[in-house]
């Protein structure tokens, strides 16, 4: 089954240019995208790589004769973390590879869950997805979560059935098993963009650590919320989780990163960064900024940020068309993402990253566009598809000297 956001919430949301959120089962997030020039790439040549891996922001990468083995938390150059990526350190005069990094918002949707891994089966790609904690109660569980300023049980993500947690259940556990990462896309999916009362651009931290802790609560606290007996077991644990995309793209740095540094997290995906540009790192919290980036819509300067919902909004007025128009809609938005890979991959390396929810929008025209991207281009040479965790490792790994040259490209 899949839920649904509340209509009233999508239409708030899409007052602009924005970046919505809905999973399968229901869920919106937006975003103003922020007009920029078109982008000029600039040839670099810098770094290299190879597979991905993950890191936590306060913690420094491992020196190369460290015995320990490699983990997302302390990656070590040129050994594979769990997941089997291998985060080289580039050596004078190497380019960086080419990182394309995609990404689901929610993700609670079974058939989008199926999609996906066999996507993934057939060429090496894999992703980040940022669960919704609601995902793990259900419409008779709803009350075991207590947001920041709505009672009990207060979501705008639409439930689902008791039945609904042990197959969500099932989905995340083959997603761990095949190296995806998953991060929090937080609970409620509060947006203020949308009309609400209280959402993320009003949040202080506190609101946000109370947010934080509830999903913790649903992750930590799943069979004895819904009942369910030992035989179904969630593999996902908290130190899993160490990125998150907020809701609508929405919450103040300031107010917001506090929250997460204290959560131990290592990057943050909400905050969108300008064109061809590469990560940055928040100087006080320690946060790599992986934010999704602004690029012209194919055949247009019309800078878009790199997310399904925003496509959607730009050309349909947030309105599926007609048969038709979706398919010419989904060959611009490919040709938007291959423009977008062309210019990085000639020009300083900056990391792709693309934002989807699991959802039909526009007759799939943008389920499309992104599957026939990824299998005509994950697995090209110089070219790693691979979770956020991955790129951060890769990072985490680099000279300092690296760092800033790539950052002034």
């Amino acid at each position: 089954m899949r839920r649904r956001l509340k209509l009233a919430v999508l239409v708030g949301l899409c007052g602009g240019l924005v970046a919505c959120g809905s999973s399968g089962r229901p869920e919106v997030a937006t975003s103003v995208a922020t007009p920029v020039a078109t982008p000029v790439a600039t040839p670099v040549a810098v770094v290299s790589s190879a597979p991905t891996a993950t890191s936590s922001p306060a913690s420094p990468a491992s020196t190369p004769d460290d015995p320990s083995p490699a983990t997302f938390a302390h990656p070590r150059a040129g050994s594979p973390l769990p997941d089997g990526f291998v985060p080289e350190r580039l050596r004078r005069g190497q380019r960086p590879p080419q990182f394309v990094v995609v990404s689901f918002d929610g993700v609670g949707w079974h058939q989008e869950w199926q999609h996906w891994m066999s996507v993934a089966r057939q060429v090496p790609f894999r992703f980040t997805g940022f669960l919704s904690g609601t995902y793990l109660l259900s419409d008779r569980t709803r009350d075991d979560y207590d947001p920041p300023y709505y009672a009990p049980g207060t979501s705008e993500i639409g439930w689902g059935t008791p039945a609904d947690v042990p197959v969500e259940i099932g989905d995340l556990n083959r997603a761990l098993a095949s190296g995806m990462e998953i991060g929090t896309h937080f609970n409620g999916h509060f947006c203020a963009s949308a009309g609400l009362p209280s959402g993320g651009d009003t949040w202080s931290t506190r609101d946000w650590d109370v947010e934080l802790d509830q999903f913790f609560h649903l992750l930590r606290d799943y069979r004895t919320d819904n009942r369910l007996p030992p035989a179904v077991r969630l593999h996902l644990t908290s130190t899993d989780i160490t990125g998150d995309r907020t809701p609508c793209l929405e919450g103040k740095p300031a107010a917001l990163y506090p929250a997460l540094a204290d959560h131990g997290f290592a990057y943050d995906s909400s905050v969108t960064r300008s064109p061809l540009s590469w990560p940055t790192r928040d100087r006080r919290s320690g946060l790599w900024q992986l934010g999704m980036t602004t690029f012209p819509l194919h055949g247009t300067d019309h800078p878009v940020t790199t997310m399904d919902y925003n496509y959607f909004f730009t050309q349909r007025g947030g309105v599926d068309g007609t048969a038709g128009q979706a398919r010419a809609d989904q060959r611009q938005v490919l040709a938007t993402y291959d423009d977008l890979y062309r210019s990085s991959l000639h020009g300083n390396r900056a990391p792709v990253v693309l934002g989807n929810h699991f959802n039909d929008w526009n007759h799939g025209a943008y389920v499309d566009a992104l599957t026939s991207f990824v299998l005509s281009t994950c697995g090209r040479p110089q070219t790693e598809c691979v979770p956020f965790r991955d790129l951060v490792a890769w990072l985490d790994v680099q000279r300092p000297a690296t760092l800033a040259l790539l950052g002034g490209q």
